[in-house]
């Protein structure tokens, strides 16, 4: 409710839920109109809801689109998830917290400026790939024998379900995306520690070399 006393003056529009009171001397230069808060739920459900299928469509299509290229890397996060699971947790807090405020830290320098900027736009993809591993690694616990395409779905429709619900939601795609990047981090490092082994492997395997023969 809005009261304009004797000697008040609005030089503008007042917006209220009932019509302003003026007092004798007061003075509404503006117009009146009145104030609706359905309306304004209204437009922050359809709103929220806009969002929430412009995530859905867009980690759909990512997560489509890592399993097709690369599927021997989803069954290698699958695989760290399962044997792993503490250094996954682990390396998934570091990334997921820590790369944020590692690019903040690189924006304060000038000569890192660049690199935290771009490190900052680039978190929207790595958490969408990190979601996008976690929804996977969801559907492989689900429907284990299923196909790659139909587990994955299936974990995606869970976590998208889950979206609905603000709180749990939230707490749906921080623990998806902490579990994928850790998988995919422990993932990694094997992948490397593989190659850098297989050389030294393939020589035990042959033996030592031969003694030239003496004349």
């Amino acid at each position: 409710r809005v009261t304009i006393s004797g000697t008040g003056r609005v030089e503008g529009d007042v917006v209220s839920r009932h019509r302003p009171v003026t007092q004798s001397g007061g003075q509404l230069d503006g117009s009146w109109e009145r104030f609706n808060p359905g309306a304004l739920r209204g437009a922050g459900i359809v709103g929220w809801l806009a969002l929430w299928v412009a995530v859905s469509v867009s980690t759909l299509a990512l997560g489509l689109l890592l399993l097709w290229l690369a599927p021997r890397v989803a069954d290698a996060a699958a695989a760290a998830a399962g044997d792993a699971i503490g250094p996954v947790i682990g390396w998934g807090l570091l990334l997921t917290i820590g790369l944020p405020i590692v690019a903040v830290l690189a924006m304060v320098t000038l000569v890192g400026f660049p690199l935290g900027l771009g490190l900052l736009l680039a978190l929207g993809l790595i958490y969408g790939i990190g979601y996008t591993t976690g929804a996977w690694l969801l559907g492989r616990r689900v429907a284990r024998r299923a196909h790659p395409m139909v587990a994955f779905l299936a974990g995606w429709a869970i976590l998208r379900v889950l979206a609905l619900v603000p709180v749990l939601g939230a707490i749906a795609w921080f623990v998806a995306t902490v579990v994928g990047l850790g998988a995919l981090a422990v993932a990694g490092h094997r992948s490397r520690r593989r190659v850098v082994e297989a050389p030294v492997a393939a020589r035990a395997m042959a033996g030592p070399p031969p003694t030239p023969a003496t004349p």
